[in-house]
């Protein structure tokens, strides 16, 4: 029963990334109802406190873009952009990195996309560049950031091992800047220059390539936008600073119980003073797409969790000596499951509790966390498809179609982003452990 067990977990995860976004979910529940009522495998543990504070952090989101704050963020981040040409290639990922960090989210990114290849392509630059470093270093923020939900269900396993949040945020931050940074350095130098580029220069003969500045007229900002980016980064650092001073503060609450109340209570303080409708809530994108992402990481987490957690002591001892010869394969199942279900929140949720089930320890898990990044793998994913039709220049044609699955400007320089930041993650992890 085992092998049978096992090539059905792996077949319903197959059909999950078959599926993408929620029929994720709805896949893992497929799994549930054959494993409970037909092999006869009792429920395993629901992953509730990565769901609460999901959702939490996702509503404080949805309030913060019903009062402006995002509209703000983006119009900064694109006034930034178009005053700094030169340096696209830099400030593109550096930004998108940014705003990652603190909202939580990379589709942030998607926002900055269009002025990014605008001003690329005005430059002389090819607009595959600062796109590509852009969006790959979105994905890779997603698991330095403090809020974000891979974070959440990383540190929710790791805390109970009696690490700091301000140790595990010593290690994945630093290692996904230099992942984010490794990764912009080399697709910078994919490509030739717009002026070499054949394909540039038939499209603009043909007249497909717009030149002209598609910046529009900037429309007020909601009266309240920048005072709710102000409250919810407030809300972002009283959490960083509740969790990194913990011993010296004298509280014994977990990062669930902080992150929920935190986040909750500045929704309120927008609704209160940022002129926030509460019936618009619920027709934010974030809201929407948050959804999505709880039911992801219900079903299939949850299925997961179900199948494995009968089999842990079997497989403990042997998973153990593996991972210690080679502690890199932990890393190379982050990586791996992460391409296939599109989420480093569900690869995070699905796979952390299982390594620390099997005996991973937190400098480990850690060093390795940054490998649920690999949604870059092929060019599919929101962020990475919004930068291919986004480009009029034809830069992400030709050699850089994708017609093969992986040979598109993400790949290359994400996976070596992702190479150059696993190791250095186990040098931050011995220092600081």
């Amino acid at each position: 029963m085992v092998w049978l067990h096992f090539i059905f977990l792996f077949a319903i995860i197959i059909y999950a990334a078959k599926l993408g976004g929620i029929g994720v979910g709805m896949a893992g529940g497929l799994g549930m109802a054959v494993a409970v009522f037909i092999f006869g495998i009792p429920p395993g543990p629901m992953p509730l406190d990565v769901i609460l504070i999901i959702m939490s952090v996702l509503f404080a989101c949805s309030v913060m873009h019903v009062a402006g704050g995002m509209d703000y963020m983006i119009r900064v981040a694109s006034h930034i952009l178009r005053s700094n040409p030169k340096y696209i290639n830099i400030l593109a990922p550096a930004i998108a990195f940014t705003l990652t960090i603190f909202s939580g989210t990379g589709f942030t990114t998607m926002a900055i996309l269009n002025v990014v290849q605008e001003v690329a392509k005005q430059n002389g630059v090819r607009p595959s560049q600062p796109l590509t470093s852009a969006v790959v270093a979105s994905q890779i923020a997603i698991s330095a950031s403090p809020i974000s939900a891979a974070t959440a269900a990383m540190y929710v396993v790791v805390e109970k091992m009696g690490v700091s949040f301000g140790d595990a945020l010593m290690v994945i931050l630093p290692a996904g800047l230099f992942g984010a940074a490794v990764a912009s350095l080399i697709s910078a130098f994919q490509g030739v220059d717009l002026a070499k580029d054949p394909i540039f220069q038939q499209r603009m003969k043909e007249g497909l390539v717009s030149m002209t500045s598609k910046e529009e007229l900037e429309k007020p900002l909601p009266k309240g936008a920048k005072l709710s980016v102000g409250l919810f980064l407030l809300g972002v650092l009283f959490i960083v600073l509740m969790l990194l001073f913990k011993q010296e503060i004298g509280h014994t609450l977990g990062s669930r119980d902080i992150i929920v109340i935190t986040m909750l209570f500045i929704s309120m303080l927008m609704y209160w003073f940022c002129d926030v409708k509460l019936t618009k809530i619920k027709e934010s994108t974030i809201f929407h797409g948050g959804y999505e992402s709880l039911v992801v990481i219900l079903g299939i987490c949850w299925f997961a969790s179900t199948v494995i957690e009968i089999y842990v002591p079997s497989i403990k001892e042997q998973a153990t000596v593996l991972l210690g010869q080679y502690p890199g394969l932990l890393a190379l199942a982050f990586f791996c499951v992460s391409a296939l279900l599109f989420s480093q929140g569900a690869t995070s949720a699905l796979l952390v509790p299982v390594a620390a089930s099997l005996g991973c320890d937190a400098p480990m898990i850690l060093a390795c966390f940054v490998a649920v990044s690999g949604i870059f793998v092929t060019n599919v994913y929101p962020t990475s498809a919004f930068a291919v039709s986004c480009d009029d220049t034809g830069s992400y044609m030709g050699k850089w179609s994708g017609s093969f699955v992986i040979n598109h400007p993400f790949f290359l320089p994400g996976c070596l982003g992702l190479a150059a930041a696993i190791p250095f993650g186990f040098l931050l992890a011995s220092i600081v452990f």
